[in-house]
């Protein structure tokens, strides 16, 4: 391999493992986070910090305590990550959990530069010129290159595991690459989220408390662009129609918030325009638009469709649908959704409302507020056991 290329690591690559939650990888992880907290005022982007706040040594322990049990685990070895081009703070996550578990990894970050690359890249080679860490340097390697088979191919021969992030035919691309008959393919495709909120229990709110609500909406469907698959598309009010002022209010002040927050750039609004007019010509459920700014667009929605799974929006653009029962969601609920965020519910109603409607999609159920939490539970994969081996030892 070009080791021009390689952004952290060598093109000599060779296996190298250690035990999962070695001392001295958790020790990194925390030197990391260290590194990040040291120079938060510097950073614009918010998930660098989210990150670095993930990565706290108490996270770590507490992830160590879910793993161990009485299974006897080691490594896979050499785990390949090919991470998405539209969220850049990613490839961050996915090599944490590779290395957590103690293996070697090679991961493809974007072909275009983001600042979040270009920082923790320059940290962690800063980091492993730490004598304490030098004996990760074989185990992390970061890669970058434009679209080309053949580095895949090379790479996809010496792996154990690859995990595979992006669209539908991304994910398709590199699994049709021949890798060998034992390696572990752990893919994470294009995905649907969407929210259920309550409206009665916004009723009785003080207006701060309503505020929070709509912050911890502004969280989960504004850090990344509304580009990231946990982000919403979907607005599924639970209420009756003179609830619509109720409603109305919240967006209002979603709107508020986020021109205080963001200032995206005029092309935006012309990529929404776009955007309505294919609406329009392609779905037949539109009842209504409405453009509270640049920033925030709603469509109201007459009914929900199979097709639902298509409408999707960026930089602010949601749909809504208001009904008071969920008895029409199992009907569009496909494979292809995986997080619903919520308010006004409990965890409870939610495991019976799946297992009664026999739900086949669905893989994170969280508060509003929280659908950007990463978790070593990941679209229905348990990333810490994916990632290791059990040996039987009697």
């Amino acid at each position: 391999m070009d080791k021009n290329i390689f952004l952290v690591g060598s093109n000599k690559i060779q296996k190298s493992i250690l035990k999962p939650f070695d001392e001295i990888i958790c020790d990194f992880f925390d030197s990391l986070s260290q590194d990040i907290f040291k120079k938060k005022n510097k950073f614009q982007e918010s998930d660098i910090l989210t990150f670095g706040f993930w990565l706290r040594k108490k996270n770590i322990l507490k992830l160590k305590d879910n793993f161990y049990d009485n299974e006897f685990k080691l490594p896979l070895g050499i785990i390949f990550h090919i991470t998405p081009n539209n969220v850049p703070i990613n490839f961050a996550y996915s090599l944490f959990f590779g290395l957590i578990t103690g293996n070697t990894n090679i991961v493809k970050v974007p072909s275009k530069k983001y600042f979040q690359v270009e920082y923790l890249c320059q940290t962690i080679n800063n980091l492993l010129k730490i004598k304490r860490f030098s004996i990760l340097k074989k185990m992390i390697n970061i890669i970058r290159y434009e679209n080309d088979d053949k580095i895949t191919e090379e790479i996809s021969k010496m792996s154990n595991a690859r995990i595979i992030w992006g669209g539908d035919q991304t994910v398709k691309k590199i699994k049709s690459i021949s890798a060998p008959i034992k390696c572990v393919d752990i893919s994470f495709p294009d995905r649907y989220s969407f929210s259920i909120i309550d409206t009665e229990s916004l009723k009785n709110l003080s207006n701060s408390n309503f505020l929070n609500i709509v912050k911890n909406f502004f969280i989960d469907n504004y850090t990344f662009d509304q580009n990231a698959c946990n982000s919403s598309h979907l607005i599924y009010w639970v209420g009756e129609e003179k609830d619509n002022k109720l409603i109305k209010k919240f967006w209002v002040e979603l709107n508020n918030y986020v021109n205080q927050k963001i200032d995206y750039p005029g092309t935006v609004s012309t990529d929404k325009y776009n955007k309505i007019c294919s609406d329009i010509i392609n779905f037949s459920n539109i009842k209504k638009l409405k453009k509270y700014s640049k920033s925030l667009h709603v469509v109201t929605l007459k009914k929900l469709l199979t097709e639902n799974e298509y409408q999707r929006g960026q930089w602010g653009y949601f749909y809504q649908y208001l009904s008071s029962d969920l008895r029409v969601l199992p009907k569009i609920i496909t494979e292809k959704y995986q997080t619903l965020s919520y308010y006004g519910f409990s965890p409870d109603f939610f495991k019976k409302f799946i297992l009664e409607n026999q739900i086949k999609g669905i893989d994170r159920i969280v508060p509003l507020g929280r659908s950007m939490e990463m978790s070593y539970l990941w679209d229905g994969y348990n990333l810490l056991r994916a990632l290791t081996r059990i040996i039987d030892i009697k």
